[in-house]
């Protein structure tokens, strides 16, 4: 009976394992060939007046082989296509020595959806640029974020147009005025050197004064800001200083009539300083500045504080390399 049993299951089994191996092998075959396949993007090699045919080509390939790396299947570079999608287009454009670069992705081909552009020296620097160009495309990045110690181009490294300035040799005279005492319009006087463009202006001056009541003596660098381009422009100013200064004291001795004592208390440090005025004469070689000045120690004076106000006048001389100094005209 057992063995009937088994024989029956086995006769019964066969056909049926007979009939489905096929439709599971074809369904299989089905399911694979449900797999969407996407064409290759096409690379178009557009005008390149700049260069020859074959160089043209060759950038081409090494684009084509940057897009590979990134995941991005494009076909060899063609001169002509009828797809309507995924194009890419290559071309080169002449400005003198220089070559244009420009690299964009087309939906439809003549409609640009994305580009980027990096200007070469010559034709072999596109081993650098086809990197650049593909990784800003495609990551949809600035071109100059993309470049590094071992691709920038020889336009890239060329030496950078700096905005012109001028630089002045700079003397000066002023009246202090130290709040807190009977110091008014005390001689001061400035000697200093200054860099200046129509905007800014940078420098650094020694300044001092003196009087039978105080002195002080300072060295300073800072910056100016001109409110305009024009032959006269007010401005403002500041910047840090090392500070030096001192009182002298007098007073009356009770005991002996017409006897004075004398006394002195001095001190020195960091300090800032704050300046306003206004400039003349900035299209001519020489500058005439009108300068109100605050200086402030971060220090006090054993017995006085100072925080010297000045008012003065200052004459600035162009200077050039190599002429005698600052008296030469």
């Amino acid at each position: 009976m057992k063995t009937n049993l088994k024989f029956l299951i086995k006769a019964l089994l066969i056909p049926i394992l007979t009939c489905l191996l096929p439709l599971a092998t074809n369904a299989q075959q089905s399911s694979s060939n449900t797999v969407t396949h996407v064409p290759a993007s096409i690379l178009l090699i557009g005008e390149h007046p700049a260069i020859s045919e074959v160089d043209a080509q060759s950038a081409a390939v090494l684009i084509a082989a940057e897009f590979r790396k990134l995941g991005i299947s494009v076909g060899e570079p063609v001169y002509e296509t009828s797809a309507t999608e995924r194009i890419y287009r290559i071309t080169f454009r002449s400005l003198g020595e220089k070559i244009l670069v420009h690299l964009s992705q087309e939906n439809p081909p003549g409609t640009i959806i994305a580009e980027r552009q990096l200007w070469i020296s010559h034709i072999e620097e596109m081993i650098e640029a086809a990197p650049r160009l593909v990784t800003a495309l495609v990551q949809n990045k600035p071109i100059d974020s993309t470049v590094d110690m071992e691709s920038v181009t020889e336009h890239e490294a060329e030496k950078l147009n700096k905005i012109s300035g001028e630089s002045f040799w700079n003397v000066g005279i002023f009246g202090a005025f130290i709040p807190g005492t009977d110091a008014a319009a005390e001689p001061g006087y400035e000697f200093g050197w200054s860099y200046e463009t129509p905007k800014y202006a940078v420098g650094t001056e020694f300044r001092f004064s003196f009087s039978d009541e105080y002195s002080f003596r300072l060295w300073s660098i800072g910056g100016r800001y001109f409110f305009n381009s024009r032959n006269t422009s007010p401005y403002i100013g500041g910047g840090f200083s090392i500070f030096g200064g001192n009182y002298d004291y007098y007073y009356d001795d009770y005991y002996y009539r017409d006897s004075y004592y004398y006394d002195s208390g001095d001190n020195s440090g960091m300090g800032a300083y704050f300046v306003s005025g206004i400039s003349l004469l900035r299209l001519t070689n020489s500058r005439l500045k009108f300068e109100m000045r605050v200086d402030r120690p971060f220090f006090s004076l054993p017995e006085q504080d100072m925080m010297p106000i000045t008012i003065g006048i200052f004459f600035s001389q162009h200077y050039l390399p190599g002429r005698g100094g600052c008296l030469s005209f």
